[in-house]
């Protein structure tokens, strides 16, 4: 499965991994600025971006690649994206791994993160595991919440590794606690199953809260269940009709089911009183 990216801006986005591969991570990367040649370079990137926001991948082909050249890692990163996309150019994979590997090589942990993803996915047969643990736990290090939420999975489900599932949930934890809804969800899962961790439902229903609340239609799904069925918290139908709202409209497909059995059951206030509090979200 091929690592699908966004070139990064000031503001930069990633499109990363899906369980071990594929994701969405959001963050924001700034080009330090020092002295007159830096503030240029960072105007022909920023150039660049704007051309790339507007569809002209020439020109954002032509802002970068000078700068990628002189060993700026972003606009490496970018030139990375443009060939693994075909954006402006003939998508050419071995091009695409050229320039992340040297982003990656200056420390760019997004970099760091996508070759890790191709040493499993695209480049080995069978795949480099051990390199792609080496270039995730680097990525890892520097606050990359996506390449710990990646070495989890890899050590929770024993991909290419035997499991550790005590070392997965360490990882997960720390993904979560950082921010990342699909590794809060996940602990959700791991607290549920005592996965690396004693069984505790409560801490199960905790987890997959918090991921709910950041609007991951999964946890909400999922949320809904547990307060249907009184897993871990006081059962309350009106709250879980609330969540499968929201995750029904996130067009969820079990949510979408869920809501109508909740709704069945449920009295005419009950149901206004959920919609009420979907709608306060």
């Amino acid at each position: 499965m091929a690592v699908s990216s966004v070139p990064l801006s000031r503001r930069a986005g990633g499109r990363l991994c899906r369980t071990v591969r594929r994701g969405l991570w959001f963050g924001l990367l700034l080009c330090a600025c020092a002295g007159a040649a830096v503030t240029t370079a960072r105007a022909d990137f920023d150039a660049g971006w704007q051309a790339y926001q507007r569809g002209d991948f020439a020109l954002a082909v032509a802002e970068w690649w000078p700068l990628a050249e002189d060993g700026h890692a972003l606009a490496q990163y970018n030139m990375g994206v443009i060939y693994d996309e075909g954006r402006g150019v003939e998508p050419n994979r071995s091009q695409a791994i050229e320039w992340w590997t040297k982003a990656a090589d200056q420390g760019l942990p997004i970099a760091q993160h996508n070759l890790a993803l191709m040493y499993i996915d695209t480049l080995d047969e069978p795949p480099d595991i051990g390199r792609a643990i080496q270039l995730l736990e680097k990525a890892s290090a520097k606050g990359f919440v996506q390449s710990s939420y990646s070495l989890a999975k890899i050590y929770v489900d024993g991909v290419g590794v035997p499991k550790d599932e005590d070392k997965g949930f360490a990882l997960m934890f720390a993904a979560g606690k950082a921010g990342f809804d699909k590794a809060q969800y996940n602990l959700g899962k791991m607290y549920r199953d005592g996965r690396g961790v004693t069984a505790d439902q409560p801490q199960a229903a905790k987890w997959f809260r918090i991921a709910a609340e950041q609007g991951y239609a999964k946890a909400q799904n999922k949320l809904a269940i547990i307060y249907s069925k009184g897993r871990g918290v006081e059962p309350d139908d009106v709250e879980a009709l609330k969540w499968a709202i929201l995750a029904d409209r996130q067009g969820h497909g079990e949510a979408k089911e869920n809501r109508a059995a909740l709704t069945e059951r449920l009295s005419a206030e009950q149901i206004a009183e959920a919609e009420k509090l979907a709608e306060m979200f």
